[in-house]
């Protein structure tokens, strides 16, 4: 275990909730430990090159546009270690003081980006997650649409600089459901009005709205980029990737039930909608951390 759990947990501060809601992000430093650091660049290197001996990425050297580029959907079951990112202390309490407690992590991937031998053909990257539900759930004209989702992304590698690779976004766009999109891209890594670089050290964590419009620039640099996303939503919508658990097999059989919980467990369908008579392991962790705040213990 790479992290002690009863570390002190602190609930989301007002100024931390103010700067999400009008920028759509937080940056959280030292979000990983240096131990944690180390531990997750070693597995990170594991699982690239059983991704790369799979044939699952494009051939380093090959005719593509990102040779050895990854990006693999549902890591945390790769190595018991990943789990304990469900509930990390230094990021969780501020995706339940965001979303509340009926939460799970449904979507989950992890990335590599070696440096390009040049820019990229132009192409427009820029979108905010959540698929169909952006046309499904559009609401009328001068309404937001819903947040639904927060995701985190932990930065392994040095993005500090600019031309890495870095994850690019326009603070404060969560709040658009549409941006300008140019015609005709005119060449190399399009970059709408008030788009910016996110610049951070390795072991930060970013936390953001998923209907922050965002993308991955070219990484220039001499650095390879490497980085994992958790994604946190609530309990009555449908994972985003496939987690095969046998519930019943170690490491999952003695998982906390917050952990569980976490991973998608429950006892039956009511449960995912906090009906029926589930104990709700995240609403009892928050208790016991003081962290439910107005809006956030509701019950029918």
């Amino acid at each position: 275990m790479l992290t002690d759990l009863t570390s002190q947990t602190k609930p989301i501060s007002p100024e931390q909730r103010a700067h999400f809601d009008q920028q759509g992000y937080l940056v959280v430093e030292d979000a990983l430990s240096s131990e944690q650091l180390e531990h997750y660049l070693s597995l990170h290197e594991r699982i690239y090159q059983e991704e790369l001996r799979s044939g699952r990425l494009a051939p380093i050297g090959g005719a593509t546009n990102r040779p050895g580029a990854m990006h693999t959907f549902g890591f945390v079951l790769r190595d018991p270690s990943y789990l304990e990112l469900l509930d990390l202390p230094t990021t969780f309490p501020l995706v339940v003081g965001l979303l509340g407690w009926n939460i799970y992590m449904y979507h989950c991937h992890i990335d590599q980006h070696p440096p390009l031998p040049e820019p990229l053909p132009a192409a427009w990257g820029w979108h905010q997650d959540g698929g169909r539900q952006n046309l499904e759930t559009n609401p009328p004209d001068g309404a937001v649409r819903p947040r639904f989702s927060v995701k985190i992304a932990y930065f392994l590698s040095d993005v500090s600089e600019p031309g890495r690779g870095n994850f690019m976004i326009i603070p404060g766009s969560h709040l658009r459901n549409r941006i300008p999109r140019p015609d005709h891209l005119e060449g190399g890594f399009e970059q709408p009005e008030g788009a910016m670089p996110v610049r951070v050290k390795p072991g930060t964590a970013v936390i953001f709205d998923r209907r922050l419009w965002h993308s991955r620039s070219d990484n220039l640099s001499d650095v390879t980029r490497k980085a994992f996303f958790t994604g946190y939503t609530y309990r009555w919508i449908r994972a985003r990737d496939d987690y095969p658990i046998d519930w019943g097999t170690e490491p999952y059989r003695s998982l906390s039930p917050l952990r569980k919980q976490l991973l998608g467990c429950g006892k039956d369908a009511l449960s995912f909608w906090a009906l029926g008579d589930d104990t709700w392991p995240v609403r009892q962790w928050a208790k016991d951390h003081g962290l439910l705040g107005d809006g956030l213990d509701f019950m029918r």
